[in-house]
């Protein structure tokens, strides 16, 4: 599976991929289309900070489910990519390993970074939405066993058990 930003640059896109074996089978495009051995895969991932056995290397793209996330980025940085592209293949695993869907693909005119900034406002504010409503009803079980008196100074107030 391809897309279209796959075929303008011929790197392998890991956002495509709508299950583990697609995603291992979008490591092995990448591994393709770096041109690189398993051998210089490890070496390069060692000159980016990662260690990666080559024998790590081979035997997950013979797997058909996710790898570890750390063999992720030291694969995409083994296979030349820079730390900007071994985050976008690391969202995409995580993606897969969390369950959540696809995100489709914009129309070429409404593409950008405002639109995905706005993508990711709108969820940063429902997750903070969720977590006050959480803590609203926590805060409120705390309460309910408080009889709250107006007006009455706190010397006055006599705690029944």
């Amino acid at each position: 599976m391809s897309t279209r930003s796959e075929e303008r640059s011929g790197r392998p896109d890991p956002a495509a991929a709508h299950t583990d074996a697609e995603f291992v089978a979008a490591l092995q495009r990448l591994k393709a289309w770096s041109g690189r051995s398993y051998r210089d895969i490890q070496s390069q991932a060692h000159r980016a900070g990662h260690h990666l056995p080559y024998s790590t290397a081979a035997g997950m793209l013979k797997r058909r489910t996710l790898p570890r996330a750390e063999v992720v980025t030291a694969f995409v940085r083994g296979c030349g990519l820079d730390e900007q592209a071994a985050a976008a293949w690391s969202a995409a695993r995580m993606r897969l390993d969390m369950g959540l869907p696809i995100e489709p693909e914009p129309d070429s005119a409404r593409t950008g970074p405002r639109r995905r900034w706005r993508a990711a406002a709108v969820a940063t504010v429902a997750t903070m939405a969720a977590a006050l409503m959480i803590a609203a009803s926590v805060h409120q079980i705390e309460i309910e066993d408080v009889a709250v008196l107006p007006d009455v100074p706190a010397q006055h107030v006599r705690v029944l058990d």
